[in-house]
């Protein structure tokens, strides 16, 4: 019995295929403002690849009431059951997605008992910093340095002014590092008063694409003043809640 997880996201659209419990095939694609067709698209080669479609499929994420088959689950649930799987005995999730960010509490048994959502605005999501760090054209050395370099403050709440205050920054001579290391201090610390909204945990577990800077989590764990874990793949852990409720 094949059972398959789908995740069509915001930015990507994420495939986890387990067999009798363990992961035998996941793939990322760009979701490219379509993450239905995105999902349809990454089945499909799945399908033809193993010359047949997993027997039993959930569906998670922005678009997964369009998806024309499968069983639809929230992605709150989803992201539970996969950080759950990996990390039963921690109480809180940090989901930072490119379109939005989510903190969610699960109890020792892994159900979901509370959820908040930031998806009115870009900042304190991945997208936010993708932005920045793009524009900012860093090379490796620059962002190995933002770790040792003292943080410029970034004061702008909203992702547009943020980017004109980075690029004054920059006009004035300040070093790309300083720059890059206060713009990783204004989301840690946004995401931490998010994350303390809901509670404060000695260890916090971070899913997301957002999960994949090293420097926002150890920014983030001086801002919580304790452990941030990661998946060993952040960002497909709610495919995989998906597969495993499949």
């Amino acid at each position: 019995m094949k059972q398959a997880g789908l995740d069509l996201g915001s930015v990507n659209t994420k495939l986890v295929v387990l067999k009798n419990g363990e992961r035998i095939y996941s793939q990322v694609v760009p979701s490219r403002f379509d993450s239905v067709q995105a999902g349809i698209n990454l089945l499909k080669a799945y399908s033809e690849e193993h010359e047949q479609k997993p027997e039993k499929l959930v569906v998670t994420g922005y678009g997964r009431v369009n998806f024309p088959e499968g069983r639809v689950v929230t992605e709150i649930t989803c992201q539970g059951r996969g950080c759950h799987e990996y990390f039963p005995d921690y109480a809180y999730i940090l989901d930072l997605g490119g379109q939005d960010a989510k903190v969610i509490k699960k109890n020792a048994q892994g159900k979901i008992i509370q959820f908040i959502m930031n998806d009115k605005c870009a900042a304190g999501t991945g997208r936010f910093l993708d932005i920045i760090l793009k524009g900012l054209d860093l090379t490796a050395e620059e962002l190995n340095m933002a770790a040792e370099a003292k943080p410029m403050p970034i004061n702008s709440m909203c992702t547009v002014f943020a980017e004109s205050e980075v690029i004054t920054m920059l006009a004035k001579g300040i070093p790309k590092p300083e720059v890059v290391a206060g713009l990783f201090k204004s989301t840690a610390k946004r995401l931490a008063n998010f994350v303390e909204s809901v509670g404060h945990p000695e260890c916090l577990i971070f899913t997301g694409g957002g999960a994949h800077y090293s420097l926002l989590v150890r920014v983030l764990e001086r801002e919580l003043k304790g452990n941030v874990v990661i998946p060993p793949e952040p960002e497909l852990t709610a495919a995989y809640g998906a597969a495993l409720l499949a």
